[in-house]
């Protein structure tokens, strides 16, 4: 071989490991975007998330649908690959979510193999980043919803059949007949994939027009001869063998799921007339208006606005930052201004025109669920844009700047990008959004009782319930509480309050009753064993998609059995008894004061009591109110129960100089309870200074 062939050879083996290295890293980042933190950010589980987990746990424990009915009906794929994860992992909110962040990290190399087939490496290469830093496809990625597969399949789809258009012979039938493959697959991963054939199709019957126009000219003597090969970015047409093909492939894959859509027709569309601008509650009777804003809208979702749902992007972020909407509008004008050869700058229009209509048919456009479709072929406009500029710097002897520049624009993109996300998923309205209440409930269910996911690792332990536990719960804090559903490690363990009473609560040494703060739960006690140590707290607090504030989700409230009954170390009037108590610090500058009561007779008024620390003759700090944080009142109380109260007061605590005092008093009248003497019965003072 001769000296400069060897060199070219070389030159080439540098190219294409310099190639493997980008792609490799811009893979490793994508996958630390999707992976890093991933059962804690976005904190919560949606209740659809928590619904795919539970039917996920079907698939687990035999069931093979092919449709998953429920829920406004599901595709089946995702659900698929979720109980995979589910059946290594168990119920935890990282499995819920793993398969959708292996599918999205797979996307960023499928997105790279598309790009090369259809423009060329630098095209794929760039495509793959933007794929891997934007904060739509990381969101995506991160959530336990199905639309983050059908990105993957589409990407893998575009590139075997666009890879076997360049092959001849058997190469060109498996590359094309796999392309065909997965575009029938992508029918099973969501509802938006329905029209991904028809995109396909579309293409076809422009490449078929636009051949026969070409030809009509050139049998007018215009143009040049198509039979001479292709100019710069055309590809040769799309022949009828190669459509039977790839459209008979895509027939055979989307098959099951045609015959189940015609036997189930109502069940399969039952979720699109929901959320069409042509339903009249949508509509209010002016579809087409709304059909115009929403055309409007969709084109903005890349550069000017996007979703303004949570859960589905950063607030109204369109997929690109200010500066790659500038490159991907360059690449989509590339692309008008070479449409017209019917190449891939066309396929990506078209792709990206037909794949908008699930959202533009749709309330809440721009829907980045709905949209998803556009991805990843989305991501090649930037691309197409930044080489574009690339070329032309290097073309006017700049090829330092060019190289430096486009490097620095995809900096900036990943930076701009990963910053928003992150951001984003931190943001408290976030976690209202995914539900983390109900999170945090299966947490305190599980903790209490010693099994389930208990907020930590990625992994359900194995573990049976603690001895003696039992959970009650009011009816809202279980029935359609997905998360609370999936994540229960003993619902055997757990009761309806008001209606449940199995021969386990009878026998339980210690209960735990989450309640609903907004009915009559006075009664709670009841389920508690006699005599009991009674604790009471507040849950996590909730806000629904409408509401304007947040609002709290439980009460706690846990009574354990007691061995004994301890002696009573001071009297109130009313029978009530102080028993014990504790100082602490709490942070800087607070004292934590946990006061045990008992009540030795049953009481009928609510009172309220207070706690000061004293200094000299100034009051440091105090706290007042209900027992229990008012959670707990005494009119509520069994005779013979130990009350847990704890206050919080501002000021630290010196033993050496510091009082503690506390007392009772009914709030309407403001009539102190006074001390009574234990030696002589005889009442004190209204307040006790404690030892």
């Amino acid at each position: 071989m001769s000296e400069h062939g060897e060199g070219t050879v070389s030159l080439r083996q540098t190219h294409r490991a310099v190639t493997w290295v980008i792609l490799a890293a811009t893979v490793l980042l994508g996958a630390i975007a999707r992976f890093y933190g991933l059962g804690a950010l976005p904190p919560g589980l949606y209740h659809d998330e928590a619904y795919n987990g539970l039917d996920a746990l079907r698939v687990v424990e035999g069931a093979r649908p092919i449709f998953f009915e429920a829920n406004n009906g599901r595709e089946p794929f995702f659900l698929y690959s979720m109980a995979l994860a589910m059946s290594a992992l168990g119920r935890t909110p990282y499995a819920v979510r793993l398969a959708a962040a292996v599918l999205g990290t797979l996307t960023i190399p499928a997105t790279f193999l598309m790009g090369r087939a259809l423009f060329g490496t630098s095209i794929g290469l760039w495509s793959a980043w933007w794929m891997a830093v934007a904060p739509w496809p990381i969101n995506l990625s991160r959530i336990g919803l199905r639309a983050v597969s059908m990105p993957l399949l589409v990407a893998v789809a575009l590139w075997l059949w666009w890879s076997g258009r360049k092959q001849r012979g058997w190469p060109r039938v498996l590359y094309i007949a796999g392309g065909g493959l997965f575009l029938g697959l992508c029918l099973y991963t969501y509802t938006a994939a329905q029209f991904a054939a028809p995109a396909v199709a579309l293409y076809v019957l422009f490449q078929a027009v636009l051949w026969r126009v070409e030809k009509r000219r050139l049998m007018g003597g215009e143009g040049e001869s198509l039979s001479r090969g292709s100019r710069p970015g055309r590809v040769p047409r799309v022949g009828a063998s190669e459509c039977v093909l790839l459209l008979l492939s895509a027939a055979l894959a989307m098959a099951p799921m045609a015959v189940y859509a015609v036997v189930h027709w109502d069940t399969f569309v039952e979720r699109a007339p929901q959320v069409s601008i042509f339903n009249p509650e949508i509509g209010q009777g002016k579809p087409w208006r709304l059909l115009g804003k929403n055309l409007v809208r969709a084109a903005g979702l890349f550069t000017v606005r996007g979703d303004r749902i949570l859960r589905h992007n950063v607030y109204l972020r369109p997929l690109y930052d200010p500066l790659s909407s500038l490159f991907f509008l360059v690449g989509v004008a590339l692309c008008l201004r070479e449409a017209r050869r019917g190449g891939a700058h066309a396929l990506a229009l078209i792709w990206t025109g037909v794949m908008l209509v699930p959202t533009v048919l749709a309330e809440d456009c721009p829907h980045f669920l709905r949209a998803a479709g556009v991805l990843p072929v989305e991501a090649l406009f930037p691309a197409l844009g930044l080489e574009q500029a690339r070329a032309w710097a290097e073309r006017r002897g700049w090829t330092r700047l060019s190289r430096w520049g486009a490097a620095g624009v995809l900096v900036v993109a990943a930076g701009w990008g990963l910053v928003d996300y992150w951001r984003h998923a931190r943001s408290p309205e976030v976690a209202y959004v995914f539900e983390a209440d109900q999170v945090q409930e299966a947490v305190e269910i599980n903790r209490f009782l010693g099994t389930g996911w208990q907020g930590t690792g990625i992994r359900e332990p194995s573990a049976t319930p603690i001895s003696g536990r039992h959970v009650y719960l009011g009816p809202r804090l279980w029935e359609d509480r997905h998360a609370v559903n999936l994540l229960v490690g003993s619902p055997e363990r757990t009761s309806i309050l008001g209606r449940d009473a199995p021969p386990l609560a009878a026998e339980a040494d210690d209960v735990l009753v989450l309640a609903w703060p907004f009915e009559d739960n006075r009664n709670v006690a009841q389920v508690f064993p006699s005599p009991a140590e009674v604790w009471a707290w507040a849950g996590p607090l909730e806000k629904g998609d409408l509401d304007d504030e947040a609002r709290l989700l439980y009460v706690a409230y846990r009574g354990s059995r007691l061995d004994g009954s301890r002696s009573a170390m001071a009297r109130f009037e009313e029978g009530l008894e102080l028993l014990g108590y504790e100082i602490e610090p709490v942070g800087e500058g607070q004292t934590r004061i946990r006061l045990r009561w008992r009540a030795a007779r049953p009481l009928t008024t609510d009172y309220s009591v207070f706690v000061h620390l004293i200094r000299g003759d100034e009051v440091l700090g105090q706290d007042d109110g209900a027992p229990g944080g008012g959670l707990y009142p005494t009119g509520w109380w069994r005779p013979g129960d130990e009350m847990v109260d704890e206050h919080t007061v501002i000021g630290s605590y010196d033993p050496q100089q510091d009082r503690i005092v506390v007392g009772w008093y009914e709030w309407n009248s403001m009539r102190h309870l006074r001390v009574v003497w234990r030696e002589q019965g005889e009442l004190g003072q209204d307040r006790l200074t404690l030892p």
